[in-house]
């Protein structure tokens, strides 16, 4: 495949080799409920390489859970109705579940739930649709989301495909959301924070719908916004209190490591300490477990997006030192519990 440019933060392998950290409570059960998998002429992320992060890691992963990527758009369908398209991206997530529950002597279950996509402005559409996707994931299948991150602010982005503003608002969303509802499925969203307003309309209009909110609500950090993180924070805070009050939107607590949310580290010569990383992170952690509480949180990996600022044993050792003083059932909650019960991993 040609070799094109990441639309991440460059993975340096031989960056991150030159710190190994041993893990903090190596036997924390943990659930990584936000991962992709990927080749698309940028490095190949598959089961075995994050089978390989995991390992080295020392951290107890269980399970974990698929997420889709705007760079897997490359692999959609090239016939057929455009609301089917998506399909082949839950077949490929479902594949490589497969695989990894193959391989000899594995004990993660990864992709043990799928998040796939599906264009939610197709509407009533999407029945039959969600019915085969359901179908091809063998039980995988537990939410869906959209590519919905967009700001117009054009040095404003973090993905491989830009996408359309105000899609949220578009007449059939609600109806396709709905959709999402009645066959009991979630809604991830991955939006930046001057969004956030639209998703509360989508989480009101629906308050039956399980809504998870990626990226502890993507502060941004660049365009615009870059070096004013008083008014990022302002204006997130003012977003993410009102969405608080409303009882069906969790959040994960990761994707620090993205420049547009703020990330700097890959700019210094030597990858950050874990503790370098729980410096930077704990305050936007901190504060949306504050106003969500810890039975509507849960950490989250983001690799390998977040690989291109941190190595994977790193990150949920950072996660750890956060949660230090918490008690071993909040801990348990943020870690383990809150996922399995979200994303119906048993």
């Amino acid at each position: 495949m040609e070799k094109i440019e990441s639309p991440h933060l460059e993975v340096r392998e031989d960056w991150l080799n030159q710190l190994k950290e041993d893990p903090i409570l190596p036997d924390l059960p943990i659930i990584d409920p936000h991962h992709h998998l990927w080749d698309v002429g940028f490095g190949k992320y598959y089961v075995e390489e994050l089978l390989d992060d995991i390992k080295v890691s020392g951290h107890n992963i269980k399970s974990t859970v698929y997420i889709m990527s705007s760079s897997n758009t490359k692999i959609y369908s090239k016939e057929g109705a455009d609301e089917y398209k998506p399909l082949t991206e839950i077949e490929f997530a479902t594949n490589e579940g497969k695989r990894s529950d193959l391989i000899p002597n594995n004990t993660v279950k990864v992709n043990a739930a799928i998040v796939g996509s599906l264009d939610l402005t197709f509407g009533n559409k999407l029945e039959p649709v969600i019915e085969k996707g359901l179908e091809i994931s063998k039980g995988r299948l537990k939410g869906i989301r959209m590519l919905l991150a967009s700001h117009p602010d054009a040095r404003i982005s973090s993905g491989a495909v830009k996408s359309d503003l105000g899609l949220m608002l578009h007449p059939n969303f609600i109806d396709g959301a709905k959709c999402l509802q009645n066959a009991n499925l979630s809604l991830d969203f991955w939006i930046y924070h001057t969004q956030l307003g639209e998703m509360e309309k989508v989480a009101r209009a629906l308050p039956n719908l399980n809504i998870i909110l990626n990226h502890v609500g993507g502060p941004i950090h660049l365009g615009e916004y870059e070096g004013i993180q008083a008014l990022t924070h302002r204006e997130w805070r003012t977003a993410m209190m009102r969405l608080s009050r409303l009882p069906n939107i969790n959040v994960k607590l990761g994707g620090l490591g993205m420049a547009v949310n703020g990330a700097k580290f890959h700019e210094e010569p030597s990858p950050p300490t874990s503790v370098q990383l729980s410096e930077a992170w704990k305050p936007w952690i901190y504060e949306t477990i504050s106003m969500f509480g810890v039975d509507r949180c849960m950490f989250e990996s983001n690799f390998p997006v977040d690989k291109g600022s941190c190595s994977y044993g790193s990150l949920w050792n950072a996660f750890k030192i956060i949660s230090d003083d918490m008690s071993d059932e909040e801990k348990n909650k943020l870690f383990y519990k809150n996922a399995a019960k979200i994303y119906k991993i048993n």
